[in-house]
């Protein structure tokens, strides 16, 4: 952490992180395993077009 970071930020941001990238783990899962876009996507507030971003290897995380 740099000196001149919020602690609680910086902390919250860190699980931010994780929880997100926990979240694209299991979206691949899903993915995987054929589960429907559309379903994935509403599932976690995301479209089907961003779902499909994610499989396609669009998107980081």
């Amino acid at each position: 952490m740099a000196k001149d970071e919020i602690p609680e930020l910086r902390s919250l941001r860190e699980a931010y992180d994780r929880a997100r990238e926990a979240l694209m783990v299991g979206i691949r899962e899903e993915i995987a395993k054929g589960e429907n876009l559309a379903k994935i996507g509403r599932s976690v507030d995301w479209s089907r077009e961003y779902i499909a971003k994610i499989r396609d290897g669009k998107v980081k995380g």
